[in-house]
């Protein structure tokens, strides 16, 4: 069976599944946001939260995108092929509409990703400077590091 075009009910169906997907995208971009703000005061029971927050929006950006293969699956279309292509091919007369929405979804998510990136090395910064700081006070035993002496 050659579908020439989704029907209208999938192709809505899409649309709804591609909005609530960058719904997701831009609260994990708020949220990187404030995680980003909470980590410059060090408030680890804010970043805590956030951190919450961001798994759960992950969590349902995932389903989303599961929920948009299955129903392009429902559709007989092969599990390979890209969601550029599949409105290509079958969007028809919205495929540009489409595209676009498709177009900022992708840029969404890479922004989130970088701001994930950058709060990552913010944390990684944070942690080693407050390590220092405790086992410069005496407060923590020093961590054995990587050390360039051979053992004799």
């Amino acid at each position: 069976m050659v579908i020439s075009q989704l029907s209208s009910t999938v192709m809505q169906e899409l649309r709804t599944l591609l909005e609530q997907m960058n719904s997701r995208a831009l609260a994990l971009e708020e949220i990187s946001k404030q995680e980003q703000e909470a980590i410059h005061v060090l408030d680890s029971d804010r970043i805590m939260q956030l951190t919450d927050r961001r798994v759960a929006a992950h969590q349902q950006l995932g389903q989303l995108e599961a929920q948009c293969h299955a129903l392009l699956k429902q559709q007989s279309i092969p599990d390979d092929m890209t969601l550029e292509v599949v409105i290509d091919i079958y969007g028809g007369a919205q495929a540009t509409e489409f595209q676009a929405i498709r177009r900022k979804l992708y840029e969404q998510v890479l922004h989130v990703d970088q701001y994930n990136q950058e709060n990552r090395l913010r944390l990684l910064a944070a942690y080693n400077v407050t390590s220092s700081l405790l086992q410069q006070l005496g407060i923590t035993k020093t961590e054995n590091t990587y050390s360039r002496s051979t053992v004799k």
